[in-house]
């Protein structure tokens, strides 16, 4: 098996490797895997690395959130500054693993950042950055065209995505294509 292989769920060694890793770790892979995004990192992981004790995954979890909540603040703050002009400087902070902090932390502005999906992860990174902004920027970001409201970050079915409280209605994706440019 490799990495390229299609992820098997019901592979009876991966399932009892997720429920480990659930038991052990404040997160929760084996819910998680129920997203095709979540199933294909944690299956990678599992068949690149074998039935590995939680220990040796976490690094591999933390590395995972800092890369998918860095991909979303860049392409956020890309539409913040063309919606407003301004260059703010969102850092995305990383702890690596330690006996105080066992899967790491990874936080945007006040906001951790938990998920394993990619699409809960730039759900909490967008909150992160929208809270950072607005206490330390004044910054009310993104607005709804339509009500001028702020938008909340929302996570769908459909994925991440901005919606207007006001209409009840979804205005983007958190990552659109304008931020990806």
């Amino acid at each position: 098996m490799t990495s390229d292989t299609p992820p098997d769920p019901q592979d009876e060694t991966f399932r009892t490797w997720l429920r480990t890793l659930s038991e052990e770790l404040d997160t929760d892979p084996e819910s998680a895997s129920a997203s095709q995004d979540a199933l294909a990192f944690l299956w990678s992981a599992f068949v690149d690395n074998g039935a590995m004790p939680p220990s040796y995954f976490v690094p591999l979890l933390s590395a995972h959130r800092q890369a998918h909540a860095q991909q979303a603040v860049t392409a956020m703050l890309k539409e913040v500054h063309a919606e407003t002009g301004w260059r703010p400087d969102v850092p995305v902070r990383h702890s690596p693993p330690s006996e105080r902090e066992p899967e790491g932390k990874v936080h945007i502005g006040p906001e951790p950042v938990q998920g394993i999906n990619p699409a809960d992860i730039h759900t909490e990174a967008a909150e992160g950055l929208q809270c950072l902004l607005a206490d330390r920027d004044r910054l009310i970001w993104p607005l709804c065209p339509d009500h001028h409201v702020g938008l909340h970050a929302t996570r769908t079915a459909s994925g991440a995505v901005w919606t207007c409280p006001a209409g009840d209605h979804t205005v983007r994706s958190i990552i659109s294509n304008r931020g990806r440019e």
